[in-house]
């Protein structure tokens, strides 16, 4: 775990990080690894992992962000199902760059088979010499629901980080049952402790890290389509087939409940490689991540446009700038019907 003389944890789901004084604050949200470490992912490993040291060389984060899919236990495409070693080899990786890193898990970071279970992944994260984690209140769906909350020096809280897990697929099976969605118990304990930082300060402002879109980003994105300016475009495009938004068919009330609590003002996620969308709705921030994976869609290396990461800057004086930070020198900002509706 993570030691600091600017951090501590303060219980079980609950870690506070002190702000440089008088300076911006930089977090750099990387998603969608997808490392194999096995016979079969040699050559596209070694391009993700020089991604990201690229990245946090030219963005020099204070905080980096991994919001889901960080290994693939994948037998075909990696030739392993050891997601234990794949867990450790990134640790060892992450670690090496001596920043603090903080995670969620998406839907494949234990896929069918494979060696252990987001319990066991929780315990090897946590040895991490730089990373920020913890399984949180056992009692909720998922491993993995925590706060980070930025305090100034007094320990006033700035920024409260919300790490959610998405969790993986639907009831009554694996892939084929659809993705799932933040549940409802999961939602609960988010607006108690949203509420509770508000009593505190009501003007205090959230965002949330998990890794699958919501479904409330793709109803936004057509409604920006048919000429709803309430819906504003930020940046980034949606480049999957056929406009494809990798959303769960099961319902959650995750964002309605944001928005009526009016505390997250951003979230991110990742999962759809291709996305890179950025929307304002309803009050919040909507952003994909840009993606890293070089293995996990056919004939993904040879993409490049959404390959980088997402840069999010807190000013000193509380604004806020995302931005996107892309690998190459090329970033697509196509989206259907946006020149004809802005």
């Amino acid at each position: 775990m993570y030691r600091s003389d600017n951090f501590k944890q303060v219980d079980e789901e609950t870690f506070t990080m002190t702000l440089p004084k008088n300076g911006d604050f930089r977090i750099l949200q990387l998603t969608d690894l997808h490392l194999g470490f096995g016979v079969l992912s040699k050559g596209a490993d070694k391009l993700a992992l020089e991604a990201v040291r690229k990245l946090i060389q030219r963005t020099n984060p204070h905080l980096i962000v991994l919001t889901g899919d960080l290994t693939f236990p994948f037998f075909p495409k990696t030739g392993t199902l050891n997601n234990r070693k794949q867990a450790q080899k990134l640790v060892e990786f992450m670690d090496g760059f001596e920043l603090p890193y903080t995670l969620v898990f998406g839907n494949h970071d234990c896929e069918l088979c494979s060696a252990c279970g987001k319990e066991d992944l929780a315990g090897l994260y946590k040895q991490g010499n730089y990373c920020i984690f913890t399984e949180g209140r056992k009692t909720l769906t998922g491993v993995g629901n925590f706060l980070i909350e930025l305090v100034d020096g007094s320990g006033t809280v700035l920024l409260p980080l919300v790490m959610l897990d998405s969790n993986m697929y639907g009831e009554g099976g694996w892939f084929f049952s659809g993705f799932d969605r933040i549940h409802e118990d999961q939602v609960d304990w988010c607006m108690e402790r949203l509420d509770a930082l508000k009593r505190d300060d009501p003007d205090v402002k959230a965002m949330a890290f998990f890794h699958m879109p919501l479904r409330e980003f793709k109803e936004a994105y057509e409604k920006m389509k048919l000429g709803d300016r309430t819906v504003l475009y930020r940046h980034g495009s949606i480049a999957e087939k056929d406009e494809y938004f990798g959303v769960s068919k099961f319902k959650s009330t995750f964002f309605d409940r944001a928005a009526e609590n009016g505390v997250i003002k951003w979230m991110f996620c990742g999962h759809d490689h291709l996305n890179t969308l950025s929307l304002v709705y309803r009050g919040i921030q909507m952003t994909y991540g840009m993606s890293i994976d070089c293995l996990g869609y056919q004939a993904i290396r040879k993409s490049y446009i959404q390959r980088g990461g997402t840069l999010i800057t807190r000013r000193a004086d509380g604004n806020v700038e995302i931005r996107m930070a892309p690998l190459g020198s090329v970033v697509s900002t196509r989206v259907r019907g946006i020149k004809e509706t802005r």
